[in-house]
């Protein structure tokens, strides 16, 4: 038979997960000749022999890839016949080829982790032991290609033996990048507040495990950052962490050696479980069991707790001595701050926080914070999108032109695109501070270098004071574009669908704040939506922020705004509200309420709950984002059920634009606070708030003709209301849509931004149309 050729272009996450020895194996197995190679961010492979051992070739490469490979286009095509004597692996060359990517940082796999713990092996109490199918990758990587040279294990010269695994095309650590072992890998120490050394290796570890039982607060080193860790199941660490954090109420994830033991204090029942034990093992927000026997400062005032199991081999050897060990395990940053990566760094700002450092001496070249998934409406949410899933693509339902979002201001993250897929950066954080400002800057630089994707169009949110629209503006100049905050939820959230270019939407927006199309503060919207515009066709009722911003931070402020029209001065006065300020701050705020002076307007979702929340006491006074709102959904997780509040709608200003009244809605929770219990009000007001958002979402898409109503913003990772909103959209036969790879927040916001930029017909204007 007639030998033939073929060569192949590969795209995808096809380097650092054992791609080219599985090229290699498989060619061997049909008899091909030929080779495989790297080419920047693609890898070629030539194959010859006879056409029915090429296409079982072709048949078995996507059914047979490794685990952590991800095919996103194979092309194929006949070339003249070579005559290859053999089947070779090719050294790395750097090509120019886009949108193929290193894959992410994954947890170590059961066979290393049995390394670890295997005495007969030289890998034996040794955390940086990892293979192809394992370990860190993004986190270590400095350029493309991505080969060991290129990373910061080059720091590590290989040993013998560890090179002969290297380049063993059988042997599962061929060219993983990370491999090392004790002769010549990293090293682990364990180091007092002053920087001096107490001990190496495993006894460093162990004695780090014995400090955590007693009761020390530590500075783990880990993958991507730092972790600050102490024992969870014990109230005073946990509390004097909170101290020296200032942190007195946010939660705090924690870590288990396994599932069986976090079955001890959480709920694990249905999909929470499969992603708490996925190789990417995220941080999964998962209710609190009935038998929770953590300290409650842990998640104080809360239902859920966000549970992670280990995935670095340091962290499987702190639980080695102590299987049952639950350690708080929080990313060692300020709140909005960059997570601390380098070792003086943590020396230096760690100081008077914690007690004592795990270190190690491998750089961390990408920061990188933990993901963090929650399950609603029996599907997982993106709280969080970043250690095990970035730098993994987005496929678009289309192809656009090259283009960056640069993100909102607070939970920012960055998007590159181009062609059919996006890139959507590791969580950065707020960017209204000095570093997380720096960062995003270097996140920006590195996304555009590692994809090799240089952006035609910039994107950014219409607010004017952002230093991400700053940053746009600056870099991007003519060729920046301002989009509206929740069109680009909008724009997200249809991508995230793969609805197609000419699709139209009901879109409900349900967050905090966001800059509106008016210049006024929006936050509970309702869209029609397409890729090219919108038109805001509803809202929640606007509400007086008294204060303006001081309003978001302190609720009290929203409860005296939302009733003010409808309370006279005497009832206002004794609502059962706590100030920073104490008499001085209500009588500046009702007088500000009376004058009109300094006091905005605002559709805003998030500022209702958080109203309800301070009205019920549940919640009077915020110490961290989203608070007064988390702690309502926890206190309406105890409600009976017993009583309905009022859902009326009303027209708005001179557009008769439907709105929702939620002056009527908490004004009935106001007057049934003597009647039933606060879990009983705070579960009516979300019941209320959703099917009133619901009926009206309903109610416009019927008369618009849309068969598709979507949800996004911060407030969708509420269960009770996503699920409310959900279960009656569904039931009037409509498609709901919910986020599935981007983040429900402002996570999402540069991909949308992405989105609108790279479809950008018109180079001349820099507005996409507001009317659909």
């Amino acid at each position: 038979m007639q030998n033939e050729s073929r060569l192949l272009h590969i795209t995808g996450i096809v380097q650092g997960v054992g791609f080219r020895p599985f090229i290699y194996q498989l060619a061997k197995a049909n008899g091909l000749s030929g080779y495989v190679k790297n080419l920047g961010n693609y890898v070629e492979i030539l194959i010859e022999g006879d056409r029915e051992c090429l296409d079982n070739f072709l048949k078995e490469l996507p059914e047979k890839k490794p685990p952590l490979a991800k095919i996103t286009e194979l092309r194929t095509k006949n070339v003249p016949f070579s005559g290859y004597s053999g089947f070779i692996i090719v050294p790395s060359e750097s090509g120019v080829f886009e949108n193929s990517i290193i894959p992410p940082d994954t947890a170590i796999c059961e066979q290393c982790r049995s390394e670890i713990f295997d005495p007969s092996s030289r890998y034996y109490h040794y955390p940086f032991t990892v293979c192809t199918n394992c370990g860190p990758r993004y986190t270590t990587v400095r350029t493309l290609p991505y080969d060991r040279e290129n990373t910061t294990m080059a720091d590590f010269p290989l040993c013998p033996e560890c090179e002969k695994e290297y380049t063993d095309p059988l042997n599962r650590r061929y060219h993983a990048q990370p491999v090392c072992c004790p002769k010549c890998g990293p090293e682990i120490w364990l180091s007092d507040r002053e920087g001096n050394v107490l001990s190496r290796g495993y006894e460093a570890i162990t004695s780090a495990s014995d400090l955590l039982q007693e009761g020390s607060i530590l500075a783990v080193k880990g993958f991507g950052g730092f972790h600050i860790a102490c024992n969870a199941r014990q109230e005073e660490p946990v509390n004097e962490l909170r101290r020296r954090l200032k942190r007195p109420e946010q939660p705090f994830a924690v870590m288990a050696k396994n599932a069986g033991v976090a079955e001890s204090f959480a709920d694990l029942e249905g999909a929470g479980r499969e992603y708490l034990t996925s190789h990417r093992r995220p941080i999964t927000v998962l209710p609190r069991s009935e038998e929770f026997n953590l300290a409650d400062s842990v998640s104080p005032g809360l239902h859920n707790i966000g549970v992670m199991l280990p995935y670095t081999g340091t962290q499987n050897l702190l639980f080695d001595r102590v299987p049952d060990a639950v350690y708080v395990m929080t990313s060692a940053n300020l709140p909005g701050r960059p997570m601390v990566v380098d070792n003086r760094e943590a020396l230096e700002k760690l100081k008077g926080i914690v007690d004592f450092y795990l270190l190690h001496n491998r750089v961390i070249a990408n920061r990188n914070d933990d993901t963090v998934i929650r399950i609603v409406n029996g599907q997982a949410a993106f709280i969080r999108r970043s250690r095990g899933y970035v730098p993994e693509p987005v496929e678009l339902p289309f192809e656009i032109e090259a283009s960056i979002g640069v993100g909102a201001e607070m939970n920012s993250t960055v998007t590159v695109a181009k062609g059919k897929l996006a890139y959507i950066s590791q969580y950065i954080g707020n960017t209204s501070h000095v570093e997380t400002y720096r960062y995003h800057s270097e996140v920006v630089r590195h996304l555009i270098r590692l994809t090799g994707i240089e952006p035609l169009h910039w994107s950014c949110d219409l607010h004017p004071s952002f230093n991400t629209t700053r940053f746009a503006l600056k870099m991007g100049g003519e060729n920046t574009l301002k989009i509206q905050h929740h069109y680009a939820h909008m724009l997200a959230l249809m991508a995230d669908n793969s609805l197609p270019l000419g699709s139209r939407i009901l879109g409900i927006a349900l967050d905090g704040v966001g800059y509106g199309g008016d210049g006024t503060i929006w936050g509970g919207e309702l869209f029609e939506s397409s890729y090219f515009g919108y038109e805001r066709i509803g809202h929640l009722l606007p509400q007086p922020m008294p204060g303006g911003d001081l309003a978001s931070r302190v609720p009290s402020r929203m409860v005296l705004g939302i009733l003010f029209e409808k309370l006279g001065r005497p009832e206002l006065e004794k609502l059962p509200l706590v100030f920073p300020q104490g008499d001085r701050e209500l009588s500046t705020v009702l007088k500000q309420l009376e004058t009109g002076i300094n006091v905005v307007q605002s559709s805003s979702t998030g500022r209702v709950l958080d109203a309800a929340s301070a009205l019920l006491e549940i919640c009077k006074i915020r110490t961290y984002d989203g608070e007064p709102a988390m702690k309502l959904e926890s206190a309406a997780k105890k409600s009976t059920h017993v009583v309905d509040l009022p859902i009326v709608f009303k027209k708005y200003g001179g557009s008769g634009v439907p709105v929702l009244d939620t002056t009527e809605l908490l004004l009935g929770a106001y007057e049934l606070s003597g009647k039933y219990s606060p879990e009983n009000l705070a579960f009516a007001v979300e019941e209320s708030l959703a099917k009133g958002i619901s009926e009206l979402s309903l109610s416009l898409a019927a008369k618009r003709g849309l068969e598709k109503i979507g949800l996004s913003g911060g407030v969708a990772y509420n269960d009770h209301i996503t699920s409310c909103i959900a279960g009656t959209v569904a039931e009037a036969g409509f498609e709901f849509l919910a986020h599935r790879q981007a983040p429900c927040g402002d996570g999402c916001i540069s991909f949308g931004q992405a989105i609108a930029g790279g479809l950008r017909t018109d180079p001349e204007s820099n507005q996409v149309p507001e009317r659909v």
